[in-house]
């Protein structure tokens, strides 16, 4: 061996004897590990071992002299144990995570992160840990015996004092001690989170549960199993997995966004909410249930739940749970001590929301007559200011565009109601939809016609579309070295629209790649340009994941099972649909298999094995069919056995609510495309234009917010075109004329 080799360190592995190196996992070769991971041990066998003597008759553990007294808790991811610390009598909590059912390599992950996470943090009202080893590849945490109760199991006895005095039956005063007690205890428990933030940790996981009161009612901060320093970011914070307690879960948290130490923030007041009312902010029989309500609801007003409670404290717990994080406190050490000034009968911070802020609550929830109204009185004052600065050219610029715009929104309503079916916006009027002077007539100018199908708020899909229009006429102009204008269609379904490529009334278009597929039969001459690349936080580089999914209960196991079975497929003309059809019909299961089946932007059921595409009597109400939780909530509700939905929203979903994926493949994505015979370098000059477009505020603004676009060839639709005759073979025994109506596809969106 040469002098100048490096040497390595080796441990024996306790079981076998082997040489393993000093920093594999638990000190354990790999094949003990393995048979460690395989063995089957009930909670009461680990128990057993560690609470029965042994042959000197200590219950001693590992090489450290704790003596296992008894079990006093179970969490979600470990076991804790009252022990006594032989070498210094002193009673601990011994808090274990065994390898077996347990032990999850998310749950080692959170094991590990609560030592790291309450290893940097020293405080008087938060649990500390003594000593971190292992024991028989089992990892423990020693920490701080709380002899108590946690707050979970008084919340209710607070929120009772509140409402009667328990002597003579009266109700107390708002000022009561038992709010001043509740007070006291939240400022105290607010201080210790300020004190682990001030460290970069956020506990990410606050509830009563998490909070233990010693035999003084001192309240003491454990459980970091999910905590996340904020200058760091592990692959345990970017799983699917959905971390926290829905009841206490910010929104952001909620929705999956990046948290701050503002989340404590909401949890604390959520809390307090409880030690106030006797009841969460927001209830429900299920999780997805809560989720929704602390995303989209405000919570009730504590003073509704109980009459009770002070209004400046009230006003200090709704802060707290404001939706927006930056209306919330800056920090807990601020919470703290608005309620301490509370305390002392000191003005609060703190204050009541007030006209606007309500104002603007009620327009998130209630948009589409906001919208109506906003148009109105932007109308008017837009009117008015026109006529009181009809000499100031500037401004009678400025008014001249809002006007324009208004007026635009209001023949959208008036088409969008008719019977046309498409709404035509020249590209002098898209240009002030997008904040941008129109430029001026100039000769020579070519126009150009771009088609969208509007899925959803046809106003929103305009205002989205437009700062993209505006930026590929600019770079056409410029490539072109000549004016050109870019007209917009917005079609209310892709009939028509698809029909007006063929003919030549659009030039470019954006379309699903089946229905390229489709027009690309009629006219060889159509051309795809480029692909729309998925937004950044979609696993694939093209298109989005999706699964065909069903219910636990349904005993459905595979695809071929369905026969005889319902099915909530996804829009009619959907590349969604179509590939369901294809893996259905892989699979054996043709329409008349189906015992019933519905597309999610129709208005009908079909039934085949009743007659062959029969409406059923009556089909059930669906919730929005451009929202991606209406397919789960069908297949939740049992309105169908099954059903298919992008990944992403499945993964969110699926755990707590028991789904089960029968088949997960990759959706195609969107496409831009021009008509045959377009003039010469048209569609060259198109292509580099959006493939060149990398304003992030414009991608932000166009439907599904794509990370860019890309070239786009023949070979890249070949999958699907290959599995034409397998969509066919799904639909064989029904003509062109027997397929399912599209009049409520045609009729479009409703307009808010």
């Amino acid at each position: 061996m040469s002098a100048d080799a490096p040497i390595i360190q080796t441990l024996k592995c306790p079981s076998c004897g082997g040489e393993i190196h000093k920093d594999v996992s638990f000190h354990q070769c790999p094949k003990c590990l393995l048979d460690l991971g395989l063995s089957c041990q009930t909670a009461a066998d680990d128990d057993r071992k560690l609470l029965d003597p042994g042959a000197d008759g200590d219950r001693k553990f590992g090489l450290v002299d704790y003596e296992i007294l008894e079990r006093i808790g179970r969490g979600g991811m470990g076991v804790v144990y009252r022990a006594r610390q032989r070498s210094l009598n002193r009673l601990v909590a011994v808090k274990m995570i065994r390898v077996g059912d347990l032990a999850s390599p998310a749950a080692l992950a959170r094991f590990r992160r609560e030592a790291e996470a309450a290893a940097k943090l020293d405080h008087a009202n938060i649990v500390p840990i003594y000593e971190v080893g292992e024991h028989e590849a089992n990892p423990f945490l020693v920490m701080r015996l709380i002899e108590g109760v946690s707050l979970a199991d008084r919340a209710h006895d607070f929120a009772s004092l509140g409402l009667f005095d328990s002597n003579q039956g009266a109700r107390l005063a708002k000022t009561s001690p038992p709010q001043v007690k509740i007070a006291r205890l939240m400022a105290t428990v607010a201080r210790a989170v300020h004190y682990a933030h001030e460290r970069g940790v956020l506990h990410r996981d606050l509830k009563p549960s998490n909070i233990l009161l010693d035999q003084d009612g001192n309240p003491h901060l454990t459980d970091f199993g999910i905590a996340k320093f904020v200058d760091q970011e592990t692959a345990l914070t970017q799983t699917a997995e959905l971390l926290g307690t829905p009841s206490y879960m910010p929104p952001e948290q909620a929705a999956g966004r990046p948290i701050s130490g503002s989340a404590d923030i909401y949890s604390l007041g959520a809390i307090l909410y409880e030690l106030l009312t006797g009841r969460p902010p927001f209830e429900g029989p299920r999780p997805i249930e809560i989720l929704r309500q602390v995303m989209e609801q405000e919570p009730p007003h504590p003073n509704s739940v109980n009459a009770l409670v002070n209004s400046d404290l009230a006003t200090i717990c709704l802060k707290c749970l404001d939706k927006e994080p930056a209306r919330r406190y800056r920090s807990a050490l601020e919470f703290a001590e608005d309620l301490e000034r509370w305390q002392r009968r000191e003005p609060i911070l703190a204050r009541p929301a007030g006209p606007i802020l309500r104002f603007r609550r009620w327009v998130v929830r209630n948009p589409a007559l906001a919208t109506l109204i906003a148009g109105l009185i932007i109308g008017m004052v837009l009117t008015l200011s026109l006529l009181a600065k009809a000499n100031e050219e500037k401004t009678r610029k400025t008014i001249a565009l809002a006007i324009l715009r208004t007026e635009t929104a209001r023949q959208l309503q008036e088409i969008w109601t008719s019977p046309n079916p498409f709404f035509a916006i020249k590209s002098e009027t898209l240009s002030a939809m997008a904040g941008m002077e129109p430029a001026r007539l100039r000769s020579g100018e070519k126009r150009f016609t771009i088609a969208f199908v509007a899925e959803g708020n046809p106003l929103d899909r305009v205002l989205r579309a437009a700062p993209l229009v505006e930026h590929v006429e600019r770079r056409m102009t410029a490539l072109a070295r000549t004016p050109i204008r870019i007209d917009l269609r917005l079609y209310k379904g892709q009939t028509k629209a698809v029909a007006d490529l063929l003919n030549g009334s659009v030039d470019f278009m954006h379309i699903n790649a089946r229905e390229y597929l489709r027009a690309k039969m009629q006219d060889p001459g159509i051309e795809p340009l480029v692909n729309v690349l998925p937004s950044s936080g979609t696993s694939s580089p093209r298109g989005e994941s999706a699964v065909i999914f069903t219910r636990e209960e349904t005993g459905i196991k595979t695809l071929s099972d369905l026969r005889g079975r319902s099915f909530l497929f996804g829009t009619l003309d959907s590349t969604l649909t179509f590939w369901t059809k294809v893996f259905l019909a892989d699979s054996g299961i043709r329409a008349n298999d189906l015992w019933k089946y519905r597309y999610l932007d129709g208005q009908e059921e079909f039934s085949e094995s009743a007659r062959l595409n029969s409406p059923l009597p009556v089909a059930p109400t669906l919730g929005n069919p451009f929202s991606d939780m209406t397919p789960v909530e069908a297949v939740l509700n049992a309105t169908y056995d099954a059903g298919v939905v992008t990944e992403r929203r499945f993964m969110q979903v699926a755990a707590g609510e028991k789904l089960v994926p029968l088949k997960r493949f990759q959706d195609a994505a969107y496409l831009l495309v021009s008509r045959g015979k377009l003039p010469a370098g048209a569609a060259t000059m198109f292509q580099q234009a959006m493939v060149n477009l990398k304003d992030h505020q414009i991608l932000e603004m166009f439907p599904g917010s794509p990370r860019g676009f890309e070239p786009c060839v023949e070979d890249d639709v070949a999958d699907m075109r290959e599995k034409l005759a397998a969509e066919a073979l799904f639909d064989e025994h029904r003509s062109r004329e027997e397929r399912p109506a599209t009049k409520t596809k045609e009729a479009g969106p409703t307009f808010p």
